[in-house]
């Protein structure tokens, strides 16, 4: 029974990993991801507020964000570290430039959590520490990152705002102005964010099927030991 009761233990183990190992994209080199939450002080409320797209160049290790907003809305600099915040997980110390305007520059990218984005918490890396005010940023901007080798996967640079803020979860936010003369947040300026997956990344990778049915598959040898040792 000891046996039987550290191999069930394993496959729990096995289970409960494999099941968590989802991440926000699907691909490693290529992810267009959804800004669908406004924080609460900008009034945006939900909905589609534009695309968040990461590709990685697996020959140089460079990896470019492209930001675009939907009509109305802006890039800009309220106040916050930077026009756009997210949070890595390889220490920091990224190389962030080549901003696709000049009216864009500067970045942070820090070991530790200390870039405040209201409503959404604390991220390590901010782009854009100077840029346009309300009234005259544009509805499209780029960047690039690199450190060295380390980059090899843009789930890297995606992750959980960490201590959260109280307006939802935050992978990359996005400081904005809306220009629009009605609807939700008219005239306001605030932070976009996305909350989560914009592709079929919440399907588990093929590791994690493998895994899950070799733990279902030791789950089925163990019951047929258990019903044989009963019968005998």
């Amino acid at each position: 029974m000891t046996r039987l009761r550290l191999l069930l233990a394993l496959c729990a183990i096995m289970l409960a990993s494999n099941l968590s190992a989802t991440t926000i994209c699907a691909s490693d080199t290529d992810c267009l991801l959804t800004l669908s939450q406004g924080n609460s002080s900008s009034g945006f409320g939900t909905g589609d507020f534009g695309t968040v797209h990461l590709t990685l160049n697996t020959t140089t290790d460079v990896a470019v964000v492209d930001v675009t907003l939907t009509s109305g809305f802006t890039i800009v600099g309220t106040g916050f570290p930077g026009s756009f915040g997210f949070a890595d997980s390889l220490g920091g110390g990224f190389t962030i430039g080549n901003f696709s305007s000049a009216l864009y520059s500067g970045a942070t990218s820090d070991a530790t959590n200390d870039l405040h984005f209201d409503g959404f918490g604390f991220s390590n890396d901010a782009a854009a520490t100077t840029a346009p005010h309300a009234g005259s940023g544009l509805n499209e901007v780029s960047f690039t990152l690199s450190k060295g080798t380390s980059l090899t996967d843009v789930n890297d640079l995606l992750n959980l705002f960490n201590p959260a803020g109280g307006d939802g979860p935050a992978y990359f936010v996005v400081d904005a102005f809306n220009s629009n003369t009605s609807g939700a947040g008219a005239g306001n300026t605030g932070l976009l964010s996305v909350t989560g997956s914009g592709d079929p990344s919440g399907v588990p990778e093929p590791s994690t099927y493998e895994g899950m049915l070799t733990g279902l598959g030791l789950l089925g040898w163990i019951a047929r030991r258990r019903r044989s040792a009963a019968v005998s």
